[in-house]
């Protein structure tokens, strides 16, 4: 059976996390967003089971991507990460692997703007 290639083209996601940034007397100064990495994407429709499950957790889906699945994901916390799509923050709900793990899929929920 041929296999058959996705493309992801509906942009980039930029993955990492926030860290404070404090004054020289610790007082913190807001946050800052690393970056540590990104993924092109593909932005895929949601069904309703995935909105119950994000309201069961007590957050709001707003969007749900599909990328690859790079080998250096299988060591991160995917539910700590920050996700930046198009200059808009969002926090990943949850992060799942296809079946093969081929590909993640991204259940996001924004947080706010980010200045690029």
């Amino acid at each position: 059976m041929e296999q058959l290639r996705e493309t992801f083209n509906d942009g980039y996601l930029a993955y990492g996390h926030k860290e404070t940034l404090r004054s020289e007397s610790r007082k913190s100064l807001g946050s800052q967003f690393i970056e540590k990495g990104k993924l092109h994407f593909r932005e895929i429709s949601a069904r309703d089971s995935d909105y119950q499950q994000a309201g069961l957790m007590g957050a709001k889906l707003d969007m749900k991507v599909k990328t690859m699945y790079p080998p250096s994901f299988r060591f991160i916390n995917k539910s700590k990460l920050k996700i930046i799509i198009r200059g808009i923050e969002y926090d990943a709900i949850k992060v799942d692997p296809d079946n093969n793990q081929r590909y993640l899929y991204f259940y996001l929920q924004e947080v706010g703007g980010h200045s690029e």
